[in-house]
């Protein structure tokens, strides 16, 4: 994803290994694959990833790796990036036909790759494997398509988001801690009540980062709308649903700290773990920051409030896995796809929520309060448009919030206009 957010990203894992195991963990940029080894020969496959510093993740790597490897008489050589580092090297590596067999594609990323013939389509792979969609949650599989064929296989999984609410500050201002609000109506008049005395009901934000437009779109689809046509080159989001939407989220202003518009997710959960806020909507990794910043805090966490006859909707952010167009090594590399993606191993080795259901679920039982909470925001999360040209798109996107925010135009002619830029973009 565009980012999960900074401090996600910190704890974002990767794809199955850390240096010492099949392959030295290196800054350089190897080749993609080796060609068939010959018989007895060790095959060679090589993978570009994010960093990550969990050490019991890193044991759990470790020892998938070696089972790996030993397996497919193998020798798998990890190369690990930050994160921008690792959007921009990969992109330069595969556009000049190099880089590594396995790339570990942030799910925007998927479509730009696709579309330049980056990575193959995985269908064949797919229809022969024990693999099924329905094991995954549908919007982050969805989110590895474009254009009707598979490219890549989720790994793991973030949302935008789930609330978050002070049990504290509800009863101190006569309200039940264990009813978080339900509705956007519900939610607003909380947040009235929870106005007071220098604090306020929530705060939202529009400044430069993609997750408020993760919010609103997750708002948009939860509202009966949807984000693009059938073709891919229409915008949708100045339908009534996508207008009810931002409405929504900009209404928040009467309840958000002033100059909100200017603030990111970071702001918003920070203003939260300090008090200043009584509700805060982030990611379902938010539990750790809490922990880390506010650990007496009693909090509750509830489903995003949905509309009226809606439901509770967020928005994917993770990873996936896809092979390279030019790798030497395409089975071997959909060999360690299938691996990396099985369900015990993906109880081990991923950091974020894993993409398999079956997975996730034994990983929120084990890592998360409300577990349930989450995984049902996972199972109804939307994904993010898959077009190559996401970036610019959600660019005007969020110039359009933050003019709604900031009162200078009506929600529906802000999108109204967006949308018109927007399919230019789609259009060109």
């Amino acid at each position: 994803m565009r980012h999960l957010s900074k401090a996600a990203l910190v704890i974002a894992t990767t794809a199955m290994i850390v240096s010492g195991c099949g392959g030295k963990d290196q800054n350089g940029a190897p080749a993609a694959g080796s060609s068939t080894p010959e018989a007895g020969k060790k095959q060679k496959l090589s993978i570009w990833t994010l960093q990550q510093a969990d050490v019991n993740i890193q044991e759990a790597q470790k020892k998938a790796a070696k089972s790996f490897e030993e397996k497919f008489n193998a020798e798998v050589e990890i190369t690990t990036f930050p994160y921008l580092q690792l959007k921009d090297r990969m992109l330069a590596a595969v556009a000049g036909g190099e880089g590594p067999d396995i790339l570990l594609l942030d799910q925007i990323w998927v479509a730009q790759y696709a579309a330049a013939n980056y990575v193959i389509s995985i269908d064949d792979y797919l229809q022969k494997s024990d693999i099924k969609a329905d094991d995954y949650f549908k919007g982050a599989w969805e989110a590895g398509s474009f254009k009707n064929k598979m490219y890549a296989v989720p790994f793991d999984v973030g949302v935008w988001g789930v609330l978050y609410y002070n049990k504290d500050m509800f009863k101190a201002a006569g309200l039940d801690p264990e009813k978080p609000p339900v509705t956007w109506e519900e939610f607003l008049t909380y947040g009235k009540k929870l106005t007071r005395d220098g604090k306020y009901g929530t705060s939202n934000w529009a400044g430069s980062s993609e997750s408020v437009q993760c919010m609103v779109d997750g708002f948009t689809v939860a509202a009966g709308g949807k984000l693009l046509d059938e073709t891919g080159k229409s915008i949708l989001i100045n339908s009534d649903a996508g207008v009810k939407a931002l409405e929504f989220w900009a209404n928040m202003n009467a309840i958000s700290p002033p100059g909100s518009v200017g603030k990111n997710e970071e702001d918003a959960m920070t203003l939260f773990t300090s008090g200043q806020t009584a509700m805060a909507m982030y990611g379902e990794w938010g539990q750790d920051t809490i922990a880390t910043r506010a650990p007496k805090m009693n909090y509750g966490v509830a489903n995003l409030p949905k509309p009226d006859g809606g439901q509770s909707v967020g928005t994917f952010g993770g990873f996936n896995l896809a092979i390279n167009a030019k790798s030497k090594s395409k089975e071997l590399a959909w060999e360690f796809i299938k691996y990396s993606t099985n369900v015990e191993n993906q109880k081990q080795i991923t950091m974020l929520t894993p993409a398999n259901k079956q997975a996730a679920k034994a990983y929120l039982d084990q890592k998360r309060k409300y577990p349930d909470v989450i995984f049902n925001q996972l199972t109804t999360a939307t994904y993010r448009p898959n077009v190559a040209n996401y970036p610019e798109i959600a660019d005007v996107q969020l110039q359009a919030t933050q003019k709604v925010m900031s009162g200078k135009m009506t929600a529906k002619d802000a999108l109204d206009e967006a949308a018109t830029k927007i399919n230019k973009l789609l259009n060109k």
